[in-house]
């Protein structure tokens, strides 16, 4: 089925893959280390015959793991006027029994009212939605970051958010983080807030943040919002977005 299924780096159209798989594939494509996976692309929304099934469950084979995670990407999505933040489904530690089910859900999701009403409020419309499947990190600790200060748009400064385990529960507002401010120019912690026993980074891990993230902000032209996790001791980049609310 050609471009129903594209691996992730191997094309940029955001009419293809959707916004959040576009900045994944341009991170990859720079060198920046993203988990390994692909999209469903839009070409074929909507419509899961047994073609598309043996494509996407061949594509799974060949990440060689047992759990991937499976997330929207809406043309319309994490641009730089509309963010869609939990708008549309993701689905994490999916099986290869669930990964078909999951990627249905997610074209499903395009239609939810929270999606239909966060379009209406933007007049944007949803649109088609492409899937992203992709190697699931379970790493100890996760969290965000903002290349630039979301609070006081300082852009000398940047914040990171960590708690124990995935993100997920940090982006859904159910745990409270480990919360840094972060110097870009000179280095170093401005401000922290510990909420856990033991602080959650250690200043190797914030320094390579820092560094990661202005990176990632100098690649791309404007301030980022970053999803990220550690695993194993190495840094993972999970979604990039920007940063929709500065003025």
């Amino acid at each position: 089925m050609e471009l129903a299924i594209v691996p992730l780096g191997q094309i940029e159209s955001t009419n293809l893959i959707g916004g959040k798989a576009r900045a994944l594939s341009q991170l990859i494509q720079a060198g920046f280390m993203v988990p390994p996976g692909y999209a469903v692309t839009t070409t074929v929304f909507g419509a899961m015959n047994s073609e598309l099934k043996s494509a996407v469950l061949g594509s799974l084979d060949m990440l060689k793991v047992k759990k991937v995670a499976v997330r929207s990407s809406a043309v319309n999505e994490d641009g730089k006027d509309a963010a869609w933040a939990g708008q549309m489904d993701t689905f994490l530690n999916v099986g290869r029994r669930g990964v078909l089910t999951a990627v249905e859900r997610c074209w499903s999701s395009a239609n939810s009212p929270r999606a239909v009403s966060y379009a209406r409020q933007r007049g944007l419309k949803v649109g088609p939605v492409a899937v992203i499947v992709q190697a699931m990190i379970n790493g100890k600790t996760s969290g965000v970051a903002f290349s630039t200060h979301p609070v006081t748009q300082d852009d000398k400064q940047m914040i990171v958010e960590a708690v124990p385990g995935l993100a997920e529960s940090l982006v859904s507002g159910n745990a409270t983080p480990d919360s840094y401010v972060l110097d870009k120019v000179r280095g170093g912690v401005i401000e922290e807030r510990i909420n856990h026993r033991r602080p959650l980074l250690s200043a190797p891990q914030l320094k390579e943040l820092k560094q990661v993230i202005c990176a990632m902000e100098k690649y791309f032209g404007f301030p980022v919002d970053v999803e990220w996790t550690i695993h194993r001791g190495k840094l993972f980049i999970l979604q990039s977005r920007p940063i929709t609310t500065l003025g």
